[in-house]
């Protein structure tokens, strides 16, 4: 856990003493006796841990670390600060400082927060490690929830076969990811994956778009029209939302399913098609079968194989992990930094319902992240639905129970560490006691 230490201090003497202190330990130890020195040190070599003084000669040491806070965000910054400084003090630690130390200095207290802002760092370093091979398990899936890492782990494991596959979900959920996910894992990722919404087209219109038809076939029909599953041969189709297909249409998925041919609507000839299927739905396919709306033969051809994602509102756990996701790629495309969400607004992320799955959490942090004139999201940013404080319905059990295991898991982690646990949960942590007090959590050591 040996790291490099920045010491910025304009007493020398000090300064001296602390570095002797911490090489003694085995740390190497760099100086600066003002802001100059200590961000070309910072720009310059690998440092682990800044001590600062918040009065540093003509310097405002509130200023310096505002500008280490903006170059070098997530560097741990510990201000030194002497005995009628504890309000800038504590200022320094809603600036972005990881804690304080109080003059005269008791060096087994400084070196017991050194090490704590260390081990932190390495904790946020593991985070981001796994958060990357979590990315690099689901594909374009952004997720840490064992259910939805587990539908990801059983759809490669299916992209290996020809086998249809059909994905159940929310609006929203991300079934087409999924899809893509299965295509470029399979044999058949050299090509573009297909997609049809069949929602999207009138029952005419989509026989029209899948399987084409002959010159003449219907007036207007003045040359030979080649359906998707015809420009689909050798990859895959993903029809999305099957379920609110008609029952012809569907009679005559079933065929391709059984046979791989089709025939384009007006035509004699049978064509061969090979063309791996995904299909997906939000309905519910046994109420459709029992209200005739749905052929069964059908929905047993596609069964062998269902894939089911969850809603957000039951992963709350990805909700951090999406939220910097979708911040990044904010960032990216629009060329403004915005990289965090204050705490107030992560609460209330984590409260919403989400009916909209994560295209609502998407849109709703897009929205934000354009009202926001720093890097950072507010309450007031939120769409108007959010900012509202509401009581949590009485009956609402299962989003209560859903924040209730995500903190506990949370605990676990980080081995009850509750500093810890309330930076991975992006809160307060007296936002993290209060918690722990309403769902009756021992807070443990």
């Amino acid at each position: 856990m040996l790291k490099d230490i920045l010491i910025v201090d304009d007493n020398v003497k000090l300064a001296k003493s602390l570095a002797r202190n911490f090489e003694q330990l085995g740390h190497a130890v760099r100086s600066a006796t003002d802001s100059r020195g200590a961000l070309e040190i910072l720009g310059n070599h690998p440092v682990g841990v800044v001590l600062l003084d918040i009065v540093l000669g003509a310097e405002d040491g509130l200023s310096v670390l505002k500008e280490i806070v903006r170059r070098f965000p997530g560097m741990p910054v510990i201000m030194i600060t002497g005995f009628g400084s504890i309000e800038s003090a504590v200022t320094s630690v809603k600036l972005g400082a990881f804690d304080y130390a109080q003059k005269p200095l008791d060096f087994n207290k400084v070196l017991k927060i050194v090490e704590n802002a260390i081990r932190i760092g390495e904790l946020e370093q593991e985070n981001s490690t796994l958060r990357n091979r979590i990315m690099e398990l689901s594909g374009n899936i952004v997720t840490r929830n064992s259910e939805v890492l587990a539908v990801c782990e059983k759809a490669r494991k299916l992209a290996a076969t020809n086998i249809s596959v059909l994905i159940l979900g929310e609006n929203g959920t991300g079934k087409e990811l999924l899809a893509s996910l299965i295509h470029n894992a399979s044999t058949r990722a050299s090509r573009k994956l297909v997609t049809v919404n069949s929602a999207a087209f009138p029952d005419s219109l989509l026989d029209n778009e899948l399987f084409g038809h002959e010159k003449g076939a219907f007036t207007g029909a003045q040359s030979r029209f080649i359906g998707i599953f015809e420009r689909a041969r050798d990859t895959t189709l993903y029809l999305d939302e099957i379920g609110d297909m008609s029952l012809s249409s569907q009679a005559k998925i079933l065929r391709v399913l059984q046979n791989q041919e089709i025939r384009r609507i007006g035509g004699s000839e049978t064509i061969k098609v090979d063309v791996r299927l995904i299909t997906s739905t939000n309905r519910d396919l046994d109420r459709l079968i029992r209200e005739k709306r749905f052929r069964q033969d059908l929905y047993y051809r596609l069964n062998a194989a269902i894939l089911k994602l969850p809603p957000l509102r039951e992963r709350r756990d990805d909700i951090p992990l999406l939220v910097d996701h979708f911040l990044a790629q904010f960032s990216l495309e629009n060329g403004k930094k915005v990289r965090f969400v204050s705490s107030e607004v992560m609460e209330r992320l984590m409260e919403h319902a989400w009916p909209g799955n994560i295209r609502e959490l998407r849109n709703t942090i897009n929205y934000a992240a354009t009202l926001t004139v720093t890097d950072r999201i507010h309450l007031e940013d939120l769409p108007a639905c959010l900012q509202e404080t509401r009581e949590r319905p009485r009956g609402d059990s299962m989003l209560v129970e859903a924040e209730k295991r995500l903190i506990l898991r949370t605990l676990r982690e980080t081995g009850n560490n509750k500093r810890k646990a309330a930076m991975v949960l992006n809160i307060s942590r007296k936002t993290l006691y209060n918690k722990l007090k309403k769902y009756e959590i021992a807070p443990t050591a």
